[in-house]
C-alpha cells in the first residue's frame, strides 16, 4: 500500500504494459473498491493526468479495460491529437473567471470592472462565432477567416463603426486562446491564424477627436435641452441634471471620466491664495491615487465653482464623502450602463457624429479642454500638469492645427510693424557712389 501525494491511499497498484506512468489502482479509505485508472503525459512539458473509473471491481476486466486506454491514448500523441477535450464554452468559462480574480479598484493592480465587462462581452461573441461546443483542439487554422464579415453583417451585436474595433476582438480571442488553450490546459500547440486587418488611415489617426466650436455649441444646446425635459420620474430628471455637470465639469477641467466618476465632496476646496472673485469660480480638485488612471495623486485648478454650487443643490448627499455625482435613491454610483446611455442619447439628438463622420466619447470632453486650452494661450507645461499628462503627450495627442483660428496669428498686418527682409538685406550691402 503506498500514498499519493494528495494523500488517496493507494492499493493494489498494478503497472499496464509495465510501464511507468499508468496503471490500475483501487482507492483505500473508500466504501467503493472500483478499479481506477491513472495516466501521466510525463512527455509534456507540463505534464497531463487522466484520472477516471473503470467502473468494475473485477481486476482481468479492469487490467484489460485499461490497456484498451492505454492504446487510444498512446494512438492519439503519435497522431498528435489532444489528451483531453475542451469546448470554446468551456475556455470562454476559465477565462472570465482568472479574470475576475484580477478586478481591481487600485490602478495598475488588475483590471476595472469595465474592461472585465467589456472581456465578457467578446466571449459571448467568441462562443457566438464558433459555437459553444465545439472542441477547440478541431479548430481550423481558417477559423477567423469570416469573422471581419461575420460582424459586418450584423451578428454578435451592433455593426461595428470602425475596423479597429473588430481588429481588437480579434486579438482578445488570441489571447484567450494562447492563454487557456495552449498554455494552461495544452489541448493545442497552435492558435488558429488570426486575420490581417488593415486600419485605413481615417481609423489610424492617433489624435483625439475634439469638439470644435460649432461643435461645441450644438453639443452645449442638446445637453440643456435634454436635461430639461419632463420625465416619469423625478431622480430620473434629478440624474439628468447631474450627467449634464458632469460633462460641463470635465469641459472645464480635463479630467478623465473614470476619475471624475468617483470625486468625493471632500476631495473639492477653494484656493486660500485665489482673491475673492477668483473664487467664486474656480475650485481645487483633488484626485487620489486609486481613483487615478497613472496611478498617482494630482490636484487640478479648474472653472467649476458654479457647477459645484448647483450639485449641491440639487443632491441630497452633500457629506464630505458622499459621491459628488450620486444615484439619488441610494447615494451609489451611477452604473456605466447610466453613464452610457446618457452619453449616447445626447449625442445622438445632437446629430454632430452623422453630420461630422466622426466619434465623440466622454473622452472628447478632456481633448476640448486641451484644446481650447492651448488655444488660449496656457503654457504647455502648465496644462501638462493640471490635466496630469506630459507634455509631449499633450503635442501628439491633444493640440489640433485649427487653420481657421490662425487669420490673426499669421497675417503680418496684425503684428507691429518691423523692418522687412529687403531693408535688413540693405544695411550690409555696398552703397552705390
Amino acid at each position: 500500500m503506498s500514498r499519493k501525494e494528495d494523500g488517496t491511499l493507494v492499493l493494489n497498484k498494478t503497472k499496464i504494459f509495465d510501464t511507468e506512468n499508468c496503471y490500475i489502482y483501487q482507492r483505500g479509505g473508500t466504501e467503493s473498491k472500483y478499479w481506477q485508472f491513472y495516466y501521466w503525459d510525463s512527455e509534456g512539458r507540463e505534464g497531463f493526468r487522466i484520472r477516471k473509473s473503470l467502473r468494475t471491481k473485477d481486476f482481468l476486466i479492469a487490467q484489460s479495460l485499461a490497456q484498451r486506454e492505454y492504446i487510444n491514448i498512446r494512438a492519439k500523441i503519435q497522431n498528435e491529437e489532444s489528451l483531453q477535450t475542451l469546448t470554446v464554452a468551456e475556455m470562454t468559462n476559465i477565462f472570465l473567471a482568472k479574470k475576475k480574480l484580477d478586478i481591481s479598484s487600485v490602478p495598475h493592480a488588475g483590471i476595472t470592472p469595465e474592461t472585465y465587462r467589456i472581456l465578457k462581452n467578446r466571449c459571448e461573441k467568441l462562443n457566438n462565432f464558433l459555437g459553444k461546443d465545439t472542441r477547440v483542439d478541431h479548430l481550423k487554422r481558417s477559423a477567423f477567416k469570416e469573422y471581419e464579415q461575420w460582424r459586418k453583417d450584423g451578428y454578435g451585436g451592433k455593426v461595428p463603426k470602425t475596423k479597429t474595433t473588430i481588429k481588437t476582438e480579434l486579438s482578445t480571442f488570441k489571447s484567450i486562446i494562447q492563454d487557456i488553450a495552449i498554455k494552461d490546459k495544452r489541448v493545442i500547440s497552435n492558435a488558429p491564424d488570426i486575420p490581417k486587418i488593415t486600419i485605413p488611415p481615417s481609423e489610424d489617426e492617433h489624435r483625439r477627436n475634439h469638439f470644435r466650436h460649432e461643435e461645441l455649441r450644438v453639443l452645449i444646446g442638446t445637453i440643456n435641452e435634454w436635461k430639461e425635459e419632463k420625465t416619469l420620474r423625478k431622480t430620473a430628471g434629478l440624474h439628468r441634471q447631474m450627467i449634464a455637470c458632469a460633462i460641463e465639469l470635465m469641459l472645464n477641467s480635463g479630467i478623465r471620466v473614470g476619475a471624475v466618476r468617483k470625486i468625493r465632496w471632500r476631495d473639492i476646496r477653494v484656493n486660500p491664495k485665489d482673491n475673492p472673485k477668483q473664487q467664486k469660480i474656480f475650485r481645487i480638485i483633488t484626485i487620489p491615487s486609486e481613483n487615478n488612471k497613472t496611478g498617482k495623486q494630482y490636484e487640478c485648478n479648474c472653472e467649476i465653482a458654479l457647477i459645484v454650487e448647483h450639485l449641491k443643490r440639487i443632491s441630497r448627499f452633500n457629506s464630505p464623502s458622499d459621491l459628488l455625482f450620486c444615484n439619488q435613491n441610494d447615494g451609489k454610483t451611477f452604473s456605466s450602463r447610466i453613464w452610457a446611455d446618457c452619453w449616447n442619447e445626447i449625442i445622438k439628438r445632437s446629430g454632430l457624429e452623422e453630420e461630422s463622420g466622426r466619434r465623440f466619447s466622454y473622452y472628447s470632453l478632456r481633448h476640448t479642454y486641451a484644446t481650447v486650452s492651448l488655444a488660449n494661450k496656457v503654457p504647455l507645461q502648465l496644462l501638462a500638469s493640471n490635466m496630469d499628462t506630459g507634455t509631449k503627450y499633450i503635442q501628439d495627442h491633444y493640440y489640433h492645427h485649427e487653420t481657421e483660428e490662425l487669420t490673426e496669428e499669421l497675417n503680418p498686418i496684425k503684428r507691429t510693424r518691423k523692418m522687412t527682409a529687403d531693408e535688413m538685406l540693405a544695411q550690409y550691402l555696398p552703397q552705390k557712389i
